[in-house]
């Protein structure tokens, strides 16, 4: 009776083990619910849906792998939800800015990743001659740097275009084009075409701009004024 006593739970524990092992590869998913913080995962629905219909065990780790592997997506997670449906929620990387060509734009996040393909897009864009990346890749430096320019001046002056031509990115601010290196120090460029823009805007009576400055030019240590 005292084996007993301590048998019993030990063989208990043992079958919930064992059934917490074996049940999700018996236990068939029938459908795939998933959203994000912005709703319905439009883009994925018709990749998870095709999962469906294998155990809990292999959809779940055929979804990691689909998701791991999506250039849009910076978590998620998967519960399960009786009797045969599993509820995917995806947090997805937001696009911050674009590069555009002719054509397309290329909406591209914070670390410099290709999102999405798109025919339009309200975001700050820099147009460049070349070809867009690819959906996945990373942009080039000088690329990345031009679009980081690009957001504080739309933020700050409401810029929200911009032309990589050369090796210079060229935009409009209050009717006076900016050069701008495609390297360098971004904090120091922007402060300094802020002093000069406060400097030339601070008496409108006697505002060089009005007198003909139509283009600050901050490829240099001592920008150039025309």
């Amino acid at each position: 009776m005292k084996y007993f006593k301590i048998i019993l739970p030990l063989t208990v524990l043992l079958l919930l083990s064992l059934g917490i092992f074996f049940a999700p590869r018996y236990i068939k998913i029938g459908s795939i619910e998933c959203s994000s913080q912005f709703g319905p995962c439009v883009l994925l629905e018709g990749t998870l849906s095709s999962i469906s219909g294998k155990s809990l065990y292999q959809t779940k780790k055929e979804i990691g792998s689909v998701l791991s592997a999506e250039s849009t997506v910076s978590d998620y997670s998967i519960r399960y939800k009786i009797p045969g449906t599993l509820s995917v929620y995806v947090v997805e990387k937001k696009p911050k800015f674009a590069l555009s060509n002719s054509s397309f734009f290329a909406l591209i996040d914070k670390d410099g990743t290709v999102l999405k393909i798109s025919q339009e897009t309200s975001l700050p864009k820099v147009e460049i001659s070349g070809s867009l990346p690819n959906v996945g890749e990373k942009v080039q430096e000088e690329y990345l740097f031009s679009l980081n320019i690009l957001y504080t001046l739309f933020a700050n002056y409401q810029v929200d275009r911009g032309v990589i031509d050369g090796e210079k990115l060229l935009v409009d601010v209050g009717g006076v084009r900016v050069i701008f290196p495609v390297t360098g120090d971004k904090d120091v460029l922007l402060g300094g075409l802020r002093l000069i823009i406060e400097r030339l805007k601070a008496d409108p009576k006697d505002s060089k701009i009005s007198k003909g400055i139509t283009q600050i030019d901050l490829r240099f240590k001592n920008p150039v004024l025309k």
